[in-house]
């Protein structure tokens, strides 16, 4: 008989899963400590510029996590931070010998004096304050014991008076379910309308144990002062998280509301690239002692959300957020690729095989909007997903105003890189109106077209929703930050464009189906004319569903689409 040796066997069986694993992945692991005193250094940051790749060392600072065995033979490089040192690169191949241990070397910054004069300072608060409930945004996620969202940072921008003593912070924790939450607090300067530099170099802790409310964090002991800045960018970067026990998926919320001048910012690790992802006001303040250098007062800064029930609606996509840009669409360096036109660039990816399937998202979002689409359609098509110029990865350069002829003409030039002489498209909102126009002005290259929650010209959108825009207009007239003026352009589509005739409708060859929410912003008897005038059409209301049916009821929308899809395959 023979003697078997069922643990040599095991660890034989898990070295050998281990090599095949590393022929794909690799664990980049080891541990940071402080040069000088020779001890762990907490919490540092680490990341890849650019990639949503990286970590957060925990309190002993130990970290690990996986990369794409590919990047060691990249000359990738790893940047470790951590407030209070300098920054450590370390080559990415090193960890090919296994772990590393990372030195930090203190900063030498001496601590600045700050001294508050009574007369001149007022305490304001600068921020939201409201502790209404309008949506969510749910940016921070753990289903199992790998905390894959450690690093990932949730930031807006909020203007201040030139001379702030910062005293707490505060934000409203919609949910939470984690035993506890330790975030750390950032601030930076504002460049181009997001996220610049970091500004303040303190090491700002804090957890979070309570289900909702308010979280106040006392910040007097650290000495803030901030001069010169007239707007700043207040961001929290998740660092741990402790599970209760026995639930399967833990996720934490805070509060955000629609607002045509604020935008929200998320970027997955510390060197990632920070994505605009939704005109929305974080309910994020400030209390300071300030003034803003003169004799004048000064009123506190709180905006107040004084939005129709239509725009919140029609801003509602934020609640999705979180799952969209975890979902790693529209930010995917393994597929994603730029098409360089006269005056833009425009990013897309693609997914699956078969015939081609074009998505276009609507205004203000990106490749990641159909991250429920995505998985589902490529199963079956070539899917082309694509940033609309001058949102998401795409720029734009173009001194004119947006219109859908000119996103339809980007379009074209797409497809004839790719040799794509005919494709299916599906288009949401303004995707919808730019797959109209694509329909009209190059049939050839529509097979078939859906259309979800698109107008025929501004009369055919919400009347309220409508005035709510003009005034959003009215307050970034004027203004040249670059922020301002990018959402300008994209505000002033909404308002001027498209202006399609039925004459230009009955010219349709395509199938077409025309979808549209039960409770969308587009009026019911516009989706109707849209339909009728088209020879070849059907229409579909997906009920209980607002503008975004598909976040909203992503199976019933995907059903409809695909059945419609394949009726003339």
């Amino acid at each position: 008989m023979l003697n078997i040796n069922l643990k040599a066997i095991s660890i034989l069986l898990l070295s050998f899963i281990s090599y095949v694993s590393c022929a794909q992945v690799i664990t980049v692991q080891g541990n940071i400590i402080d040069s000088k005193l020779h001890q762990p250094v907490p919490f540092a940051s680490l990341g890849i510029k650019g990639k949503n790749i990286g970590s957060v060392a925990d309190e002993n600072g130990i970290f690990h996590f996986t990369v794409d065995a590919s990047l060691l033979n990249a000359n990738e490089q790893l940047l470790v931070t951590s407030i209070g040192y300098y920054q450590a690169i370390i080559a990415l191949a090193k960890f090919k010998n296994g772990s590393q241990t990372i030195n930090l070397t203190p900063l030498n910054t001496p601590l600045k004096e700050v001294t508050i004069k009574p007369e001149k300072y007022k305490t304001k608060v600068f921020g939201r304050t409201s502790s209404s409930t309008m949506m969510t945004a749910n940016m921070f996620t753990q289903k199992d014991l790998i905390n894959d969202n450690l690093g990932n940072e949730q930031a807006t921008i909020l203007s201040i008076d030139k001379h702030c003593y910062i005293k707490d912070f505060n934000m409203l924790v919609i949910f939470n379910d984690f035993e506890r939450v330790k975030f750390r607090l950032n601030f930076y300067s504002v460049k181009d309308g997001q996220p610049g530099e970091l500004i303040v170099n303190k090491d700002i802790l804090f957890d979070v144990t309570q289900s909702k409310g308010w979280r106040k964090v006392d910040l007097s002991k650290y000495n803030i002062n901030l001069e010169g800045y007239d707007k700043i960018a207040v961001a929290i970067q998740w660092v741990k998280s402790v599970k209760i026990d026995n639930v399967a998926r833990s996720s934490f919320g805070v509060s955000v509301a629609p607002n045509p001048l604020h935008s929200m910012f998320f970027r997955n690790k510390s060197q990632a690239d920070w994505r605009k992802v939704s005109t929305s006001y974080v309910a994020f303040n400030l209390t300071a002692d300030s003034f803003k250098g003169d004799d004048k007062e000064g009123e506190s800064v709180n905006e107040k959300e004084e939005l129709s029930d239509s725009l919140k609606n029609y801003l509602a996509y934020s609640k999705y957020l979180e799952e969209a840009v975890a979902s790693g669409y529209g930010s995917n360096s393994q597929t994603g690729k730029y098409l360089q036109l006269q005056d833009a660039k425009i990013y897309y990816e693609t997914y699956g095989s078969g015939e081609p399937l074009l998505l276009l998202h609507g205004n203000g979002q990106s490749i990641a909007a159909f991250y429920k689409q995505i998985p589902v359609f490529a199963k079956s098509y070539r899917v082309i997903t694509v940033d609309t110029r001058a949102q998401g990865k795409s720029t734009d350069s173009s001194t004119g105003p947006l219109t859908y002829n000119l996103f339809a003409e980007d379009m074209k030039a797409l497809l004839d890189s790719l040799h794509i002489k005919q494709t299916n498209i599906v288009g949401w909102s303004d995707g919808g109106n730019t797959g109209l126009t694509m329909a009209i002005k190059y049939p050839a290259y529509v097979k078939d077209l859906v259309t979800m929650g698109a107008n025929l010209n501004p009369s055919g959108v919400d009347t309220i929703v409508l005035n709510d825009i003009k005034k959003s207009i009215n307050r970034h007239t004027g203004r040249t930050d670059q922020q301002s003026v990018e959402q300008l352009k994209l505000l002033s589509i909404l308002i001027n464009e498209p202006n399609i005739v039925n004459s230009d409708l009955k010219g349709i060859g395509s199938p077409v189906l025309v979808i549209a929410g039960e409770k969308d912003v587009i009026k019911r008897e516009h989706t109707q004319e849209i339909a009728s005038n088209i020879k070849n059409s059907d229409v579909a209301i997906i009920k209980n569903a607002t503008h975004y049916a598909p976040q909203e009821k992503p199976e019933e929308f995907n059903k409809v689409v695909l059945s419609f899809l394949n009726k003339y395959r």
